[in-house]
């Protein structure tokens, strides 16, 4: 049997971020786009992407518009 795995879009930018000061809290399309195709050259087979139209954890940070 195949396993399938797939990656959430950081629409919201990475969640380490507010832990580590190396991972800026980015939602832009640039980033979102670096890390879904890395993903995909790593064998990463499908994308999903939260339907959220504010950040749920503070309306004030990014927001990558889904």
């Amino acid at each position: 049997m195949t396993q399938r795995f797939g990656i959430w879009a950081q629409v919201y930018g990475a969640s380490g971020s507010f832990f580590h000061p190396l991972d800026p809290p980015d939602a832009s399309w640039e980033r979102n786009k670096r890390l879904i195709l890395e993903a995909e050259a790593l064998g990463f087979e499908s994308t999903l992407v939260a339907q959220h139209v504010i950040n749920p954890r503070d309306d004030e940070r990014d927001q990558l518009e889904t």
